[in-house]
């Protein structure tokens, strides 16, 4: 409980991401097709940190403990149509 204070008093810090794709699609032959697709999430690496503990009286208050969102993650695709 924050008792009188105003709403959002505790403001965490803000978010800076970055996700990309990009896809590539092959014919070897007439009637087949190739699909390779990557996928870049949190591209730049920044950290994007959770919220700071809210919790008045205590040891975490105000202390950013973890990350909101895990670091980089690339993931690849390969699609086969035929």
């Amino acid at each position: 409980r924050y008792g009188t204070s105003g709403r959002d008093v505790v403001v965490g810090p803000g978010v800076t991401d970055l996700d990309c794709s990009a896809q590539k699609v092959f014919h070897p032959t007439e009637r087949v097709n190739l699909e390779f697709r990557s996928e870049f999430f949190n591209l730049l690496n920044h950290p994007i940190f959770y919220l700071p503990g809210a919790t008045v009286a205590t040891p975490a208050y105000g202390v950013i403990t973890a990350t909101n969102v895990p670091s980089r993650q690339i993931q690849f695709a390969l699609k086969l149509r035929f």
